[in-house]
């Protein structure tokens, strides 16, 4: 197992090794475009997940079936107040008047609970309401639905004011405990946001972890893979740059490195290794041919001796155009190499461009993809710009309403202070009655406690009102918050569109350049084929003045016995070879190349001399 995983290992060290270094490069900047890609899709799609899930729960669950049950509480006041009109009214009343508000007092009551039944079945339709509990008596919306159902069923049938029978007192007892059941309905809903809001914080707490986590493990990664291949890259590039340093030192004692990698510092340390043989190859070569001139030169000196006079000024003649054609033959090869060396810089300088074109490509590409999503992330966020909006209107229009209901208990209290008024000037008109105004004053105190508890609920509906207040601003200021927030949101997201647009026109520029340098590349290699066919007419004239040199030479063979010159030749030769020499011998060579090159030379060969 342990064998597999090496092998395994060393299989993905080989892999990247045997890369190109732009591909190395690439492996090292390609996740970090990953890493911000994945990013920006997973904060997309929490944002989505968030509104969606905030409108759901703040206004399909909370909001409206909120204001359902308020509503239903209204009517069910509406009820009772017409029920207390027909109760007290008395004989004051017309028949026609008791009959409206009997169909008043019935189908506010009826609407009463066909809101809260409404309300239930809504939210029937949320599977979490089934388990969800109150924080104060510890039921659950349904169970409190059901003992709303059947407080307000016992306060229906405790009095009848159609017929006038049963007892006000208790029917009164039980309209306070099914008002409390709906209180109790709404604080449920208000305290199920509240859960909803703290489940949505952490679960944007856990993504954002794992994001984190995530984002770090994918860094860490990276740093490695850049660690492995900067060291790489600096340990080859520093084995080649010591070969080449032991060449120019003329150091061929030294085993040369090899990269075992197919990527240019392989490649680059194959035809290190190459040169090096070459090298020891030419220096064997050129020591075998110094000895070969040796010996030719002590023979051309012995046979050279009789007609050294006869060919001192025809020698002369001969050694000035031949040292002409040797110096242009010289220029011409010096020549030639020069171009061949720049033909070699113009395809190197052709592939760097051409690698540059592919990692732009890639580059582009890259940015095309991120841009794309950028595109998407803000269509999201302009969605849920608009999406806050409305519930911001929606808040501002809650708050409007409750200064409405504020107005509508003022005008309440002040009936009730009226009605108040009334009583106490009834009670002070049935004394002066006196026996007569008994009746008179039993329906003044009636009255009175009807007012008294009417100013009590204006009471109790206005600190109601004050604390729904209060939470509308607070949602008011943290709807304000949120709106600069996504407004931060939108700035931060058309920021990002603007940098890749300006990444992308920076590629643009930067392939325009690298066809321009394709084109310099092609005029250089025109200019160098001129050039080469500037080399290759003077290697002819060379070749001319060589034809002339042979002329010349040919009109000389009448007086060769004479050619004094030649012992001259042999003395240059023999002073060639002890500079050959001494250059061979500024090379340092290993043992094992020394005892090779004296084989070679010892090694018996026919010398001719014409």
């Amino acid at each position: 197992m342990k064998l597999l995983k090496k092998r395994r290992r060393w299989s993905l060290i080989s892999i990247i090794k045997n890369r190109k270094v732009s591909t190395k490069l690439l492996i090292i900047v390609a996740p970090a475009f990953i890493i911000t890609a994945l990013n920006l899709y997973q904060l997309g799609t929490q944002t989505k997940h968030v509104s969606k899930l905030s409108e759901e729960t703040y206004y399909n669950q909370v909001y409206l079936n909120t204001r359902s049950l308020v509503n239903a509480e209204r009517a069910l006041y509406q009820a009772v107040i017409a029920e207390k009109a027909i109760v007290y009214g008395g004989d004051e009343l017309s028949q026609e008047q008791i009959q409206s508000l009997i169909k008043e007092y019935e189908y506010k009551a009826d609407k009463s609970i066909e809101l809260v039944n409404k309300t239930i079945e809504a939210l029937r339709a949320y599977p979490e309401f089934d388990t969800f509990r109150f924080s104060g008596p510890k039921y659950t919306i349904y169970e409190l639905n059901d003992s709303f159902q059947s407080s307000f069923m016992d306060w229906k049938e405790a009095y009848d004011p159609a017929t006038g029978k049963g007892d006000p007192l208790e029917k009164e007892s039980l309209f306070k405990y099914a008002i409390e059941n709906l209180n109790y309905m709404s604080d449920i809903l208000d305290e199920y946001s509240i859960y909803v809001t703290g489940e949505i914080q952490k679960s944007t707490t856990i993504n954002l972890v794992q994001s984190i986590i995530i984002t770090l493990a994918i860094s860490l990664v990276i740093i490695l893979l850049s660690l492995y291949i900067t060291r790489y890259l600096r340990r080859s590039i520093k084995h080649v740059t010591m070969d080449m340093e032991n060449i120019a030192k003329k150091d061929l004692t030294f085993t040369p490195h090899i990269i075992q990698s197919k990527d240019e510092l392989g490649v680059l340390s194959y035809s290190v290794s190459a040169v090096i043989s070459s090298l020891k190859s030419v220096i064997q070569q050129v020591t075998k041919t110094a000895n070969l001139l040796s010996d030719a030169s002590s023979n051309m000196k012995l046979n050279s001796e009789d007609v050294s006079k006869s060919m001192n000024e025809i020698a002369m003649t001969v050694q000035e155009i031949a040292d002409g054609a040797g110096h242009q033959a010289e220029d011409s090869e010096q020549l030639v190499n020069e171009i061949t060396l720049l033909g070699e810089v113009v395809q190197k300088n052709t592939a760097s461009a051409n690698e540059l074109t592919i990692a732009s490509n890639v580059i582009q590409k890259a940015s095309e993809e991120g841009l794309s999503s950028v595109n998407a992330l803000e269509n999201i966020t302009v969605k849920n710009e608009d999406a806050f909006h409305s519930i911001f209107e929606i808040i501002n229009i809650t708050h409007e309403n409750a200064g409405q209901i504020g107005k509508a208990i003022e005008m309440i209290s002040s009936l009730a202070g009226t009605t108040k008024l009334l009583s106490l000037n009834a009670s002070i008109e049935a004394a002066r009655a006196g026996e007569a105004g008994r009746g008179f004053a039993v329906v003044a105190e009636e009255i009175k406690k009807l007012s008294e508890e009417t100013e009590a609920s204006a009471k109790i509906i206005d600190n109601v009102l004050i604390t729904l207040k209060e939470n509308i601003y607070s949602a008011s200021s943290q709807s304000k918050e949120v709106q600069e927030a996504v407004k931060l949101q939108t700035s931060g997201v058309a920021d990002t569109k603007e940098k890749y647009l300006a990444i992308m026109e920076a590629l643009n520029n930067i392939n325009k350049q690298i066809v321009s340098l394709n084109e310099v590349s092609k005029d250089m290699e025109k200019s160098r084929n001129n050039v080469m066919n500037i080399g290759m007419n003077v290697s002819s004239i060379s070749e001319e003045y060589a034809a002339s040199t042979q002329q010349t030479s040919a009109t000389t063979q009448e007086v060769l016995a004479a050619m004094t010159q030649i012992n001259q030749i042999g003395e240059e030769v023999d002073d060639l070879v002890i500079e050959i020499k001494a250059l061979v011998d500024q090379f340092k060579i290993s043992e094992d190349d020394v005892e090779q090159m004296a084989e070679t030379i010892n090694e018996p060969e026919k010398v001719e001399l014409s």
